[in-house]
């Protein structure tokens, strides 16, 4: 038997590029105070002594990322769009384009940098540091909702 459904048509909010595009949000505010203090360890040569409270962070930043990737991925897939693979990993790695916004912010707002030979260098630094935030988001997410799906497929019985 095929059940039909009608399509009235995806909303915008259900698009793949802007589930992948609003999926960092959550988990970067999870983690923006501490950035503060990780970028201001850097760029103003203050000494960062909280590790512990940096893994707690790391940790919490995993669980949000997590909850965050699922849920987009859930409202994907009932959207019967089922483009979840990369979508999951570009959802949670989309972190590293908000911590980059920040570092941006901080360069304006916080720095007393000037001219070009430590600007490409700020920029250049904070752009190497946000892909490597995202490579180490985007798995996280990307991991979780495979095992999500396999989890929910798994109990659909095929008559």
């Amino acid at each position: 038997a095929v059940v039909s459904t009608q399509s009235t048509g995806k909303r915008w909010f259900m698009e793949p590029r802007f589930i992948a595009f609003a999926g960092g949000v959550l988990p970067f505010g999870s983690v923006f105070i501490e950035m503060y203090f990780i970028f201001t360890s850097f760029w103003a040569y203050k000494i960062y002594y909280v590790y512990g409270f940096m893994l707690l962070v790391y940790a919490i930043l995993a669980i949000v990322t997590i909850c965050v990737t699922i849920v987009c991925i859930y409202f994907l897939l009932n959207s019967e769009d089922y483009r979840w693979q990369w979508t999951s990993f570009i959802s949670a790695a989309s972190t590293g384009f908000y911590i980059y916004l920040y570092a941006v912010y901080y360069f304006v707002f916080k720095t007393k940098m000037y001219g070009l030979f430590q600007t490409v260098f700020y920029f250049a630094n904070m752009f190497i540091f946000s892909i490597g935030f995202a490579i180490m988001c985007g798995p996280i997410g990307s991991i979780a909702c495979r095992i999500f799906v396999y989890k929910i497929y798994a109990t659909v019985k095929l008559d």
